[in-house]
C-alpha cells in the first residue's frame, strides 16, 4: 500500500465531495491532505473516464496532468482491440491505462516510465487488478529500447507537452521522439509499432516522417475527436484509413483507402432533400468525402461543404442526421423573415463566408432549443441557409 489506513480511510469517507472545499479544512491528524485530495480528484474523474478501474477500491490515481493525458476506457479497449500476440511493450507507460488493456491480449508485457513514483503507483494498480505478467522498468523509452529482444508490438504514447507544461502538436516536439528513434523501434518489433498522436497532428506530415505507416485510425468518442493512431508494421501494407466514433451504445466505422477517395466522383445534390447528414468528428478529420457518397445513398452539398442530403432517411450514416424543416436562400429579405419565424436555433456553418457566431448575431437568433441552422455554400456557389431538427 502506497498510503496509510488513516489516509485511506480518509479518502473512503470524504470519496464525493468537493475537493477545493476539503483543502481548506484543517488536516486530521495522521492524514496526508495532498495525497488524499489527489486520490478523491482522482476517483471522481475515474467515474467518468475510467469506469473500469473505479470497480476496484484500492486503485490508486495520479496527479490531475498524468488523469488529463492517460486514454479512457473506452479508448484504451478499442485500442487493444487492433493489435495482438505474444509480447507487448508500452514504452511511455504514464497511468498504464493502455497497458492494462494490452496486457490482456498478449502473454508478456512491458511497462516503461521514467517516474519512480507513477511506475511505482501503475505496478500497485495492476497487482490489484491481478495482473502479473507485465513488468515495470522505471525508465526513459531511449534507456529500455537497447536492452530488448525482439518483441511483437511496440506501443508508444509521447508526451504532448514541453518542459514548460506547454501543449505541443508536431512529433519533433514531443516525447520521446520517434521519428528520432523509429529505425530501432521497427528493427525490434517482430510485427510493429502502434502510435498515439495529438488528435490537433496534421496526418499528410506525419505520413511523410512515418511513411512505414500502413493503418491511419481516428479515433472519436460521441462526437469528439480523441486520438490518431499510427500503426507502422514490418510487412508492407496498402495504406488504410479509418474513422470511428464510439458511442454509449454502439461503435460507427468508416474505412478507406487514399486511392479509394482520390479516385472516387462523388454524387452532387442540386438541392438539400428531407435529409440533411453532418460526418461525425472522425470522418471530418479523416478525410472520405467523396467516399461517404459511394458507401451510402447521400449526396454532397459542395466540394469543400462536408454536409449530406438525401430524400429517404440513411438510419446508419455515420454521423448526426436531421430532418430539413425548409433551405432559403442567404439575403436581406430571407434575414429578415427568420428572425420572427426562429426566434432560438443552433447555428453552425460549413463552408461559409460568416462565422457561427456572426451569423447568429445577422439573423438575430437566441442560442439553443431543439432547431439548427446551418450556413452552407452550395454546388452552384450559392449561399443558403438550412434550418432543420435533428
Amino acid at each position: 500500500m502506497l498510503y496509510d489506513e488513516q489516509t485511506r480511510q480518509y479518502v473512503m469517507a470524504h470519496a464525493d465531495e468537493d475537493v477545493a472545499r476539503l483543502a481548506l479544512q484543517p488536516t486530521p491528524a495522521g492524514v496526508d491532505l495532498p495525497f488524499a485530495l489527489q486520490q478523491i480528484k482522482g476517483r471522481q474523474k475515474a467515474k467518468e473516464k475510467l469506469p473500469d478501474l473505479c470497480e476496484h477500491p484500492d486503485i490508486l490515481y495520479p496527479p490531475t496532468v498524468n488523469m488529463e493525458q492517460c486514454s479512457s476506457t473506452a479508448t484504451a479497449h478499442y485500442k487493444a482491440s487492433l493489435i495482438s500476440g505474444h509480447t507487448f511493450a508500452d514504452l511511455s507507460g504514464g497511468f498504464g491505462v493502455d497497458t492494462i488493456h494490452f496486457a490482456r491480449r498478449f502473454d508478456k508485457g512491458w511497462y516503461v516510465e521514467p517516474n519512480a513514483e507513477l511506475a511505482q503507483m501503475v505496478h500497485h494498480n495492476m497487482g490489484v487488478m491481478g495482473i502479473h505478467h507485465v513488468e515495470v522498468l522505471t525508465k526513459t523509452m531511449e534507456e529500455a529500447l537497447p536492452e530488448f529482444g525482439p518483441v511483437d508490438w511496440f506501443y508508444v504514447d509521447p508526451s504532448r507537452r514541453d518542459t514548460h507544461g506547454r501543449r505541443v502538436v508536431s512529433l519533433a516536439e514531443c516525447v520521446p521522439d520517434v521519428v528520432a528513434h523509429k529505425s530501432l523501434l521497427m528493427e525490434k518489433a517482430a510485427k510493429g509499432m502502434m502510435l498515439k498522436l495529438s488528435p490537433m497532428l496534421d496526418i499528410r506530415e506525419a505520413l511523410r516522417q512515418l511513411p512505414e505507416t500502413t493503418a491511419v485510425q481516428v479515433v472519436a468518442v460521441e462526437g469528439e475527436c480523441k486520438e490518431l493512431l499510427f500503426i507502422l508494421t514490418k510487412e508492407a501494407q496498402p495504406l488504410n484509413f479509418t474513422a470511428v466514433n464510439i458511442g454509449m451504445k454502439d461503435e460507427q466505422r468508416f474505412s478507406f483507402t487514399p486511392e479509394e477517395e482520390a479516385q472516387t466522383v462523388p454524387n452532387w445534390a442540386d438541392g438539400v432533400g428531407a435529409f440533411l447528414y453532418e460526418p461525425h468528428a472522425a470522418i471530418m478529420k479523416a478525410g472520405g468525402y467523396k467516399m461517404l457518397t459511394r458507401r451510402y445513398p447521400v449526396r454532397k452539398l459542395a466540394p469543400s461543404t462536408h454536409l449530406y442530403t438525401s430524400d429517404v432517411e440513411v438510419p446508419d450514416f455515420p454521423g448526426r442526421i436531421f430532418k430539413v424543416v425548409k433551405t432559403v436562400p442567404f439575403h436581406k429579405q430571407t434575414i429578415k423573415a427568420l428572425a420572427a419565424e426562429v426566434p432560438q436555433a443552433n447555428v453552425a456553418v460549413r463552408n461559409f463566408p460568416l462565422t457561427a457566431e456572426e451569423l447568429r448575431r445577422i439573423i438575430k437568433v437566441r442560442d439553443g432549443g431543439p432547431l439548427y441552422i446551418f450556413g452552407c455554400t452550395m454546388q452552384n456557389n450559392g449561399k443558403y441557409l438550412i434550418i432543420c431538427e435533428k
